[in-house]
């Protein structure tokens, strides 16, 4: 059907786990009166993926008042079903210059400290968001810098974007904000003159359809959409003391780290611990260091809350007793200090007991384990869908299982590489159900499926060939070959498998865990090494709704 892909090198990349639901409670900015502008809708307005130049000449031909979005209105619908909370408190939407006398849409760039989290459970966004942030060659990905509140361009809109399932994807939104009493609602930055935050998350709010469907999610979900990169999943209680390194080199190199805290509610409704833990809560790693403390180092771990405040209050907190046995001159290094600002230190013995799961995100994977990203010289990406009563056949239990799109991938040789991984060539691959909170496609759940994939070697020299769909037989004669870090058909948006495998042609089977679900769904391969993949045959084209 005329789906091989093979990527050479130097081409650009495309680049039990639990949702977060812990929620920040806390004051929010100040704000002025409300707005009395005349504001406009365009006609016509369909593609989130417009030129911004082409929609604001025909804003501009139409009237030239301030934008405003029809497909996200300034309405309780956008909020979704927080707008039952909602019911009898007036909330009115308004724009950065009714709630600053000097707005603007960044300043002094973006810093994981801009971020405070308002009245919705979306710290797994807004965590990956910090981090992001202090990327700039990633923040400039996203946020579009079109607008600018203090010139005659100004039109009221904001231009963001997404990578979603390949490829990046242009979101405009008004920069009309929900307040409540004066103040803003949702997340905003830590300086009230800036907007980018509450903005940033107005448009991710567009893309799923409402406020509340970023309420309780994955970081991982989150840093893929930010950054089209790949996260991998680790357990820290797991993690042996020499893993700290690994995870110190990790963030040293760029990656984004992010970590779910174990869920201790004791049914007392307090919203942290004794020790000053948020349970089930998104956290973000911001540094890690060896501290020479009495006769040893001791290994620590920075963290941040993206509520901007709430901080550990154990060993090694800010304040803590431990601190004052270091030198003042490490101190200023580590930018020790005692505000309530959310990031504090703890000993990395304290960090693997507090949280039950991490991730690091890397635009390309690890291959060797030293906490490094490696370069992926080559890269697929593969599209399809999952049919019912066509190619959904379910896992490799299900006598159905041959109906399952079938793939052949091919792994060359390089002396090079095979010396580097003793005679194997480490391959990632990432199997991505193309599903959006809030967002129900025709003929399929509101959910996500479980889903996985299998991998059999297959005879022949490492070339495609021309080969017939594989049968129920030969599922059933052949066993899988097993990944390292892969969760069995696990319900995530995105789940990924790392082999080490040997030149030669193998035979990739994507499935949902039960038959007869429809969905789209991307593969994603990474190698160090040349990979090929072709149709070997039950490929459907995904849908173009």
């Amino acid at each position: 059907m005329g789906c091989s892909a093979s990527v050479e090198a130097g081409v650009p990349t495309w680049p039990s786990r639990s949702r977060c639901c812990a929620g920040a409670d806390q004051p929010v900015n100040s704000a002025s009166a409300s707005t009395n502008k005349t504001v406009i809708t365009p006609r016509n307005w369909t593609s989130l993926t417009e030129n911004i130049q082409v929609l604001k000449r025909r804003m501009q031909q139409e009237d030239p008042k301030l934008f405003v979005d029809a497909q996200f209105p300034p309405r309780d619908i956008s909020l979704g079903t927080k707008q039952e909370k909602y019911a009898n408190k007036k909330i009115v939407w308004k724009r950065p210059h009714e709630l600053s006398l000097h707005p603007v849409l960044i300043a002094d760039g973006t810093s994981r400290h801009d971020m405070k989290q308002g009245d919705l459970n979306d710290c797994w966004f807004l965590s990956t968001l910090s981090l992001v942030a202090e990327k700039p060659q990633l923040i400039s990905k996203i946020i579009q810098k079109d607008l600018n509140f203090s010139t005659n361009d100004y039109s009221g809109m904001f231009h963001c974007r997404f990578w979603q399932f390949g490829s990046w994807t242009d979101v405009f939104v008004d920069d009309l904000l929900p307040t409540l009493d004066g103040n803003l609602l949702f997340a905003r930055s830590s300086d009230p003159n800036e907007f980018w935050v509450s903005l940033v998350e107005k448009a991710y709010a567009k893309l799923n359809k409402s406020y509340a469907a970023l309420e309780f999610g994955f970081e991982a979900d989150a840093y893929t959409d930010l950054t089209g990169g790949l996260a991998e999943w680790y357990t820290p209680s797991a993690l042996r003391e020499n893993d700290f390194y690994l995870m110190r080199a990790a963030f040293q190199c760029g990656a984004v780290i992010g970590c779910l805290s174990v869920d201790r509610q004791d049914g007392s409704g307090n919203k942290k611990t004794a020790t000053g833990m948020v349970p089930n809560h998104s956290y973000v790693v911001t540094g890690a260091a060896e501290v020479p403390y009495i006769d040893v180092a001791v290994k620590l771990v920075r963290m941040r809350n993206p509520w901007g405040d709430t901080e550990w209050q154990g060993e090694w907190c800010d304040g803590g007793d431990e601190w004052k046995r270091v030198p003042e001159s490490i101190k200023r290094e580590l930018e020790v200090t005692s505000k309530d600002d959310g990031e504090f230190w703890m000993s990395f013995s304290d960090f693997r007991r507090e949280y039950s799961n991490m991730i690091i995100c890397n635009m390309s994977p690890d291959f060797d384990h030293d906490g490094i990203s490696d370069k992926a010289a080559y890269q697929l990406l593969l599209r399809g869908r999952w049919e019912a009563r066509a190619n959904a056949g379910g896992w490799l239990e299900c006598d159905s299982f041959h109906m399952n799109p079938q793939y052949q991938l091919v792994v060359h040789s390089d002396a090079h590489v095979e010396r580097r991984y003793n005679g194997r060539h480490p391959v990632v691959i990432a199997l991505l159900q193309v599903f959006r909170r809030g967002v129900t496609r025709p003929g399929e759940e509101n959910d996500l499926y479980a889903i996985g994939f299998e991998i059999f070697q297959l005879s022949g020299s490492p070339s495609l060939a021309s080969l017939q769909p594989f049968d129920n037989q030969f599922f059933q004669t052949m066993d899988p070959l097993m990944p390292e870090n892969q969760e069995t058909y696990a319900k995530y948006r995105e789940t990924s498998g790392r082999f080490f495998l040997f030149p030669g042609r193998y035979l990739l089977v994507p499935s949902t865990h039960e038959p007869n679900q429809s969905r789209d769904y991307v593969l994603r391969l990474f190698s160090v090494g040349k990979i090929e993949c072709g149709c070997v045959g039950n490929v459907v084209q995904p849908s173009s709704s």
